[in-house]
């Protein structure tokens, strides 16, 4: 049974992974050959885990390009998640998590498309300023008083600027305000 749950939750991140990318973003990658994949590890002073993650290495006309892919987890000193991100295969967010150090949610983020306008791959791997990504995202409060974290605003960014519909909430779960930019 777990190994099929591993297999459910291997296909389930690949179709994850590539349902956002656009037909021009896929075109821009399609000759990358992988080389390697390999976990990467940072330890705070005290021992405990800061980060894990993989490193994936391609090559494309003789020249290597390594970045992180997969699961990505950033731990607080306490040993506490402080984010989860699942990138894709070529090191861009398709989701992300992050919590405070009690351990509450406080931003959830998931990449709805994912497109490139790099003329070709030296462009794509030099720099992100040619990605275009929506993202629809969610941030959370925590009224100590009431003893609740709740859902405070949500809507939809492209490459990190806030567009249409955004909704803020109170903290019983009542729309406060909607905005639209």
């Amino acid at each position: 049974m777990k190994q099929f749950l591993s297999i459910l939750f291997l296909l389930l991140i690949y179709n994850l992974s590539n349902a956002q990318h656009t037909i021009r973003f896929k075109k821009i990658v399609k000759d990358l050959k992988q080389i390697e994949s390999k976990p990467d590890t940072i330890y705070y002073g005290n021992g405990q885990i800061w980060w894990k993650s993989t490193i994936t290495t391609y090559e494309f006309n003789s020249e290597m390009y390594s970045i992180h892919t997969g699961i990505q987890t950033q731990y607080y000193k306490n040993g506490k998640i402080a984010s989860e991100v699942v990138l894709d295969n070529y090191g861009i967010v398709l989701s992300w998590n992050a919590f405070d150090t009690d351990g509450n949610k406080t931003s959830e983020s998931i990449t709805t498309e994912i497109d490139s306008n790099a003329k070709n791959l030296t462009d794509f791997f030099e720099s992100d300023k040619h990605l275009d990504l929506k993202r629809k995202v969610k941030y959370y409060k925590c009224s100590y008083k009431l003893g609740v974290c709740y859902l405070f605003k949500e809507g939809q960014t492209i490459n990190g600027k806030n567009t249409g519909l955004w909704k803020t909430h109170t903290e019983y779960g009542a729309l406060k305000k909607e905005k639209t930019y």
